[in-house]
């Protein structure tokens, strides 16, 4: 996918002229502007000391553990909660009342391994507040379900697809 068929967070609108190009694994590049990127330890550290003309000169900044799709929504969520107050470090504990509001509700309307990436991404990035909606949203699809649902849930095994596991690859170990 190139820049021009890039999702329309891409093209998000910069009120202060300053935007960071960053593209995903796949080849897709997003326009983030300075205030969403803010949202984001990890990339705020990353672009710093960025200038102006080392914005318009630079390649775009890599991020290779994540697609397109995945990246289109954590830009998406970062641009939607641009300005906002990032979470203070409080010995990395949670905060008893999150809010999931109805855009991140909307935004977290995916498949479980979409959720999945999303969560990765946001904790690879140090997107606190992202990681505590898309971890409530885990915690409430949990709430009120019995062991075995969860394992549907959560594609855990259960006791005896473990034996069976174990005693297949204890088989091909000693066919070896």
């Amino acid at each position: 996918m190139s820049a021009e068929a890039a999702p329309l967070v891409a093209n998000a609108p910069v009120e202060d002229g300053m935007y960071y190009r960053i593209k995903s694994k796949d080849g897709v590049e997003f326009k983030v502007s300075r205030l969403a990127i803010q949202q984001s330890e990890t990339l705020s550290h990353l672009v710093q000391n960025y200038t102006l003309e080392d914005v318009e000169t630079r390649d775009a900044v890599r991020i290779d553990e994540y697609d397109g799709e995945t990246l289109k929504l954590v830009f998406e969520w970062c641009e939607h909660h641009k300005g906002e107050a990032i979470p203070e470090d409080d010995d990395d504990t949670v905060p008893e009342n999150v809010v999931i509001t109805e855009f991140d509700a909307k935004l977290m309307e995916i498949d479980d391994d979409r959720l999945f990436n999303l969560m990765c991404a946001a904790n690879h990035l140090k997107i606190k507040q992202l990681i505590y909606v898309s971890c409530k949203k885990v915690a409430n699809m949990a709430k009120g379900k019995s062991p075995e649902e969860l394992g549907v849930i959560f594609s855990i095994p259960t006791d005896e697809e473990d034996e069976e596991r174990a005693a297949l690859e204890a088989q091909r170990m000693d066919d070896e």
